[in-house]
């Protein structure tokens, strides 16, 4: 970067709005005629009652206002008359004092600033004299933009001074206020309902006419011959649409140019006020005869379509590195700028937060100390595109591997006053960079400073979003490699890694055998199981005795103690039979169990093994009381049609004969 050159800030709102792409490609050829270096933030908008944005989140992008330092920014331009367009005069100078460099107004004015805006007067006053004497119009519906918006305000008067001087009294137009985007429909509805007999709708701009286009539509009201429609700022898309609408032309272009041009003597302290003049074109809207319109050019719509497949074909990259892994991927910030380059991308940084910051709305965003360069790619020589003919031509810009630039780990750390200047992005070349905000909900992972051709500026918006969801895939997958790794080394004997929480659903916590759910699956597992199928089996259906009476003789403490003794008899029981099976607690005091084994007369044997172990740990023990269960039982073979359910009721209906012969006292 050249001491000597001057650094400028622009501040937009979204480049998806036709005025903003158009009106930074008036200041890029500024700022190249010049040679400054100029960087484009595109910070959406600044509380914005009616918000013309679908993303609740886009308020992370007002933190790039915080982008600018008096060491990397000589002079800032701010769209107030967009960004702001609801704020008071007081709220926008508050707002504005925060920037600590000479600042430039674009569609707006304030005393104290130097301010570039339209020259309304001269274009709308024509427009309305030719609805007025051309159409002999003298019924007339306004929509205005919002009230703290000054171009608004200024056209706001023009009409109503337009329509005093051409004799039109206030009872034969009607006057009410849109937001300056295309939702403004319900507006345009209501006033249609309320003055129906208007001949001509004028909207302080194109987009409130193009929402306007959708409701005349609906309502079968012809546009051009039952009412005629005029608008302001003659954007791209107003001579295409049918009827053309017939506009004021409003070049945003010489707005963004002229901006640039105040820079040098706003930086001396100079405050000057400049006005771009504006002029009237008559198209079919009005009612004036077709012809008028110059069409854009075949090549246009080609070379328009061309860049949607390369944008697509970027998009759809960006997706696939990611879905192509599993884990985290370490060298998706140098497959992210490898999708981007095949676009006409000429340099681009992928910088992250050392943390992800979780920003809500209305919080005070903090400057970073340092931020991490995680990868770059700086276009070693003009390059030329691969033209791939599908249907329509892809362009495609080769990029050479060794041209996108991984920082080791121990230099991406990167002062965040040095975003602009540090060695990877200093250029003896005058710059023209847009810094864009990577964040999701309200988490925001970092940031991209990048130089693309202009044709692409509107489509930034979307690649930046790509990117953003990325980097947050990439998190979670690193998120799920960490708790992967950890349930792997803490729980190596299950299979499945991600299965703990699905086995402690299954386990019983007092006693640490399965609970019923875990019992019954395990079990009907393995009796319904192939290598299972013919053998024999025993289902247990066992009761502790006289739980009530232990608890209350001797506590709770001590009827859990007993509660996991018959636990462990049954397990001990069980697993002392040549085989397989298991035990659980299927109520309070109530437990399963069963035997799958090739031995004969398994009841006997279990009922024995259940005695001598019950024996021997109450001979072993300092309690009281005796811990004994009544057990009942019920032998089957093994196949895939046995109802385990029906089992086990089997064996519980047993059980009750044997609840007889328990013992009649606790105490031994």
């Amino acid at each position: 970067m050249a001491m000597d050159r001057l650094r400028v800030a622009l501040f937009v709102s979204e480049f998806e709005d036709p005025n903003t792409d158009v009106l930074c490609k008036g200041a890029v050829k500024a700022a190249r005629e010049k040679d400054y270096d100029l960087y484009i933030f595109p910070a959406k908008f600044l509380d914005v009652k009616r918000s013309p944005t679908l993303d609740k989140y886009a308020y992370q992008n007002n933190c790039l206002f915080d982008f600018i330092l008096e060491n990397n920014i000589d002079v800032a331009i701010v769209n107030t008359g967009n960004i702001a367009a609801d704020l008071s005069a007081e709220e926008k100078r508050r707002f504005l004092q925060k920037i600590k460099v000479p600042v430039i107004l674009i569609s707006d004015t304030l005393e104290e600033y130097s301010c570039v805006n339209f020259d309304n007067g001269r274009g709308m006053v024509s427009g309305i004299e030719h609805l007025i004497k051309q159409h002999g119009i003298r019924k007339f519906g306004y929509v205005s933009g919002p009230k703290n918006n000054t171009d608004a305000m200024e056209r706001y008067h023009i009409f109503a001074r337009s329509m005093h001087e051409n004799n039109i009294p206030p009872e034969q137009y009607r006057i009410v206020e849109g937001n300056f985007s295309y939702n403004c429909m319900g507006v345009i509805g209501e006033l249609l309902d309320e003055y129906p007999e208007m001949d001509a709708l004028i909207c302080a701009n194109d987009m409130m006419c193009y929402g306007a286009y959708q409701v005349l539509e609906a309502r079968n009201i012809r546009i051009g011959k039952d009412i005629a429609v005029l608008g302001f700022d003659d954007l791209p898309y107003s001579d295409e649409i049918q009827p053309g609408l017939s506009t004021v032309r409003a070049d945003s272009a010489l707005l963004g140019y002229e901006a640039v041009c105040l820079c040098e003597k706003a930086v001396k302290g100079e405050i000057q006020d400049v006005l771009v003049d504006t002029t009237f074109v008559a198209r079919e809207s009005c009612g004036c005869c077709e012809g008028n319109s110059n069409k854009t050019e075949e090549k246009d719509v080609v070379s328009t379509k061309a860049h949607l497949d390369a944008l697509n074909h970027t998009l759809v990259s960006i997706s696939r590195n990611i879905l192509d892994y599993e884990e985290e991927n370490y060298r998706i910030y140098s497959m992210i700028l490898n999708s981007l380059c095949s676009m006409n991308v000429h340099s681009v940084y992928l910088y992250t937060f050392e943390d992800a910051i979780e920003y809500k709305r209305g919080q005070s965003w903090s400057i970073p100390e340092y931020v991490q360069l995680r990868a770059y790619y700086k276009e070693p020589y003009r390059r030329k595109p691969n033209i791939i003919y599908q249907p329509m031509p892809l362009y495609y810009y080769p990029v050479e591997p060794q041209d996108i630039k991984e920082i080791d780990i121990s230099k991406q750390r990167i002062p965040f006053g040095e975003i602009f200047s540090n060695v990877y992005s200093r250029s003896s070349e005058a710059v023209i960079q847009i810094v864009t905000m990577l964040y999701a909900g309200e988490t925001q992972y970092g940031f991209l400073v990048w130089e693309i051709d202009e044709d692409y500026f509107s489509y930034i918006g979307q690649l930046t979003y790509q990117i953003a969801n990325a980097l947050k895939t990439n998190q979670l997958l690193c998120k799920k490699s960490q708790m992967a790794e950890a349930l792997e080394e803490s729980l190596q004997q299950i299979e499945e890694k991600n299965s703990i929480l699905e086995e402690i659903s299954k386990i019983d916590e007092l006693t640490q055998i399965y609970n019923r759910r875990g019992f019954l699956d395990n079990m009907k597992r393995n009796v319904i199981a192939k290598e299972n199928k013919g053998r024999n089996a025993i289902a247990i259906y066992a009761d502790m005795n006289n739980l009530k009476l232990v608890n209350d003789q001797f506590g709770h403490e001590e009827g859990d103690y007993s509660l996991c003794a018959i636990a462990r008899i049954l397990h001990d029981a069980v697993h002392s039979i040549d085989g397989k099976g298991d035990v659980g607690r299927v109520g309070g005091d109530e437990f399963c169990a069963y035997v799958i084994t090739d031995e004969k007369d398994i009841e006997a044997k279990i009922r024995q093994q259940i005695d001598d172990i019950t024996e021997n740990l109450n001979g072993n023990n300092d309690k009281v009381y005796y811990v004994s269960m009544s057990v009942g039982a019920k032998e089957f073979t093994c196949s895939e049609d046995v109802d385990v359910s029906f089992e086990l009721e089997q064996a519980d209906a047993q059980l009750y004969i044997y609840k007889q012969k328990k013992r009649k006292s606790i105490l031994k």
